[in-house]
Order: structure tokens, then C-alpha cells, then sequence
């Protein structure tokens, strides 16, 4: 059967009878996302709530009762907020160059170096039109000092927009959140008070063991230097790693680095390394992703006894429901353009056109195309028809536009599959830390 009702539904049983050892389709787990609601079932039962859905007064009281559990929840038009157009963002990215005194390999935005800095009077006024009372009704805003290049060789500009969205933000009654992304390897007393004085989280991107941090990075002294200083003045970073082919498998010993050496360090996200050049084949690419999500789960759990929180995009969207692989956002570009991602930065990168809505002229004017914003934010879940039965996609969101913009289709279906595989791994530990599944798997035998 397809269960074609169920789905319908947004109520997804997925088989996982191999999981426990059994055949694919000896047992299902069935899952209602927008409930919060998981149950485990046999064919025949699944069978049962498939013809409950349809027929509802047939169904005895036990599959009815079920039944109400997994469709008790919010419509998703109402259980997600709302984008109607510029003014319903609430978070910022602010690229203040092209600059960068590194060559990562992997870097995304390479290909867009220039000497580029971003004018003060352009970001004056971004600032003033996303820090405004009159544009948004909620008062949380968050605003992300990021890269294109590295942010910190224009401390002079970063340093004016820290001060300068923490005045608009006191006069305007919001509560701001702010974080510098930085390669770590710069580093000064000024720098220090101003994050300290702002309550700005630092986020160093740093692939933390030595090796690997030389091989595709460079400067791992310099970082070290950052992080210590960080936490002498009583600041808590987050440590961003990119993992890749050649450290994907190093995962545990990057954490055990973190806690010998870092331990100050309570948050770290280890994110899959978006670059087609890495990969040859797609088969390549599969054993990656699989590599990574084996790896990457072993490391979440060691984290867990040691008090440390390791994340991705994916695992922190397990505990949401999207319906966009990632927020949209008003970014500033160094040119003044305006993009919905940070990832798109710079004119010479190929799909920058695609994603740029409004731009800040000369005149300090904001130029915004509305139509233009929305046609980009609605690339979403209900984009893609792969999406429609996938029982993912309120945790994937259609996946993140820089895949989504990097790969071809065979590579991307191999990041369904991770997705997939993955969501339904965390799903049955869930459950079995629950000791629901060993209850259910002696009721069966």
C-alpha cells in the first residue's frame, strides 16, 4: 500500500523493520510531525489507520483513538510565521568586505574577492530600515557580522555597525542579538571591549585539530591565541568546523581536541562542506555524506556526557518545523546590494543575480523589488515535487539554498538521502530512549 491518505495527512509511516533486524517492511514507525507524535506499528496496523483516515466511523476505538493523536495539531499555514515581504525579517547579515587574508579551500564565497569594503553611510541606513519601529511589530532581532571575506580586517566598519544597531535598537525598545563570524585570526584588547561592552558572540571558523586546520585554512596558532583570548575576558565562543572528506571520519578526535585543549568552548556546529570541486563522482559524494552522518552522531553523543553541544543545520531543525531550508534575510552585501542569503555576496559568483532583491543606492535611497524577494523566498518544501511525500520535509524545508544553488540534481538526491536517513536515525534513538521500541518489540516476539 501507499497510504496515500496518511500522507495526505502529513502522517508518514516509514519503514524500519531493518533497524531492528527484521524485513524493511515488518515494522513501521509512524510519524506525525506537526503533532510531535511518533507510533510504532505493524503492517496491518498502519493498514488500519490508512482506512481509519478515510473512513473514521469503521475504525475500532484503539485505531481511533490513534488516529486523533497523530492529526491533533496546529494547521501548518498557522503553526509557521508568515514572510510577507522585507519587513517581516527579523534576521540581518552584514558582510562588511571582499577581503580575506586566508585561501580555505573550501571556501564559498573565493570566487567574489575583490578589494571591496562596504560604505559606512550605506550600512547607516540598512541599519536604520531594519532597526526600525515602524517596519515589524515583534522586538527580537538578530544581526550577523559575517563574512564574503573576513570581517574583522574592517573593524572600522564592523566596529560603527556593533555601536550604531545597539543605539537604534535601545531607542527603538528591541532586544538585539548580535554575533561576529570571524577566521580567528585577528584579534585585539579594542576588539575585546567592544564584544564584551555589546554582549556579542564571537563564532570562530576553525577546523580545530592542527592538520586539518593548516591543510585547508592555515594560521592555527593565531586561532588558538583568539580563543584564549576570548575566554581571559570571560567570553564564550562558538567554534564553527567545516567538515570534509579528509576530516569527516576525525569527528571524536575534534571534540576530545576541544575538551584538552578548549574546554571553555561549550558549542561547536560541524557542518557538511558545500563544494562540487571536492567531488568526482557521486558515489563519492554518498560515502561522505554517509561517513558524516555516522560520524557526526557518534560525536553529538560523546558531546552530550561532556556537557557539549555539537550541531548542525539538520539537528537543530529536528526539534523545529520549516517549511524554507533557511531563514531569509536581509543581507547587506560590500556593494550595498541586498540578498536573501549571505552565501550570495558578490556579483561574480554565478547564481548572485538570482538571489539579490534590492539594493542601496548612491543616494542612500533602498531600492527593494517586493515581488522579486518573495519569488526567492517561496523557494520552499512545496517548490520541489520530491518533497511531497518525503516524511523530511518539515525539517529540511526543501533544503538550504547553497546545495540547492551548488549541486546537480543526482548530487542533491544523494542529500535527501542523508536527510532521510538521518531524521529517521534520531527519530528511532528517541524512541528507544523512551524504552518504547523494547516494549513493543517483546509484545511482537
Amino acid at each position: 500500500m501507499t497510504f496515500k491518505s496518511l500522507i495526505q495527512s502529513n502522517i508518514f509511516p516509514i519503514p524500519v523493520g531493518s533497524y531492528y533486524n527484521l524485513q524493511p517492511n515488518a515494522l513501521y514507525l509512524v510519524y506525525s510531525p506537526l503533532a510531535h507524535v511518533m507510533l510504532i506499528a505493524t503492517p496491518d496496523s498502519v493498514r488500519d489507520l490508512e482506512s481509519a483516515i478515510s473512513e473514521p466511523e469503521k475504525a475500532i476505538p484503539q485505531i481511533k483513538e490513534a488516529i486523533e493523536q497523530l492529526i491533533n495539531h496546529v494547521p501548518i499555514n498557522k503553526k509557521i510565521r508568515k514572510i510577507r515581504g522585507t519587513d517581516d525579517l527579523q534576521k540581518m547579515s552584514i558582510l562588511p568586505n571582499h577581503i580575506c587574508n586566508l585561501s580555505c579551500t573550501y571556501c564559498y564565497s573565493s570566487q567574489g574577492r575583490t578589494n571591496m569594503v562596504l560604505n559606512k553611510t550605506k550600512l547607516k541606513t540598512a541599519l536604520e530600515y531594519f532597526i526600525n519601529p515602524a517596519r515589524l511589530e515583534n522586538r527580537f532581532l538578530s544581526i550577523s557580522f559575517i563574512g564574503g571575506g573576513e570581517p574583522l580586517l574592517s573593524w572600522d566598519i564592523v566596529k560603527y555597525g556593533i555601536e550604531y544597531a545597539a543605539e537604534l535598537a535601545t531607542k527603538g525598545g528591541f532586544t538585539l542579538g548580535m554575533t561576529l563570524i570571524t577566521n580567528g585570526t585577528i584579534m585585539n584588547e579594542e576588539i575585546l571591549s567592544v564584544l564584551k561592552k555589546y554582549n556579542v558572540l564571537p563564532d570562530i571558523s576553525f577546523d580545530i585539530l592542527n592538520e586539518f586546520q593548516e591543510k585547508e585554512r592555515g594560521q592555527y596558532e593565531k586561532v588558538c591565541n583568539t580563543l584564549d583570548m576570548l575566554a581571559a575576558n570571560n567570553l564564550k565562543p562558538s567554534v564553527n568546523a567545516t567538515i570534509t572528506p579528509s576530516n569527516v571520519c576525525f569527528q571524536e578526535h575534534m571534540l576530545q581536541e576541544i575538551i584538552s585543549r578548549f574546554n571553555f568552548v561549550d558549542n561547536m556546529i560541524f557542518e557538511p562542506v558545500v563544494d562540487a570541486k571536492l567531488f568526482q563522482t557521486v558515489e563519492s559524494f554518498k560515502k561522505f555524506y554517509n561517513d558524516y552522518r555516522v560520524y557526526f552522531t557518534k560525536v553529538r553523543k560523546l558531546g552530550e556526557k561532556y556537557g557539549k553541544k555539537i550541531e548542525s543545520r539538520l539537528s537543530r531543525n529536528l526539534n523545529d518545523i520549516i517549511d524554507r531550508g533557511c531563514p531569509s534575510k536581509f543581507t547587506v552585501t560590500p556593494q550595498g546590494d541586498l540578498t536573501i542569503c549571505y552565501c550570495s555576496s558578490s556579483p561574480k559568483e554565478t547564481h548572485y543575480e538570482r538571489r539579490v532583491f534590492g539594493k542601496i543606492k548612491n543616494d542612500l535611497s533602498i531600492s527593494l523589488n517586493q515581488k522579486k524577494f518573495l519569488s526567492i523566498h517561496n523557494e520552499n518544501v512545496y517548490s520541489f515535487s520530491k518533497c511531497s511525500d518525503c516524511f523530511a520535509k518539515w525539517h529540511c524545508g526543501g533544503g538550504c539554498m547553497c546545495p540547492n544553488d551548488t549541486y546537480s540534481s543526482a548530487y542533491l538526491d544523494v542529500i535527501c538521502d542523508f536527510t532521510r536517513d538521518y531524521v529517521k536515525q534520531a527519530l528511532l534513538e528517541r524512541m528507544d530512549a523512551e524504552g518504547i521500541m523494547s516494549d513493543f518489540l517483546q509484545k511482537l516476539n
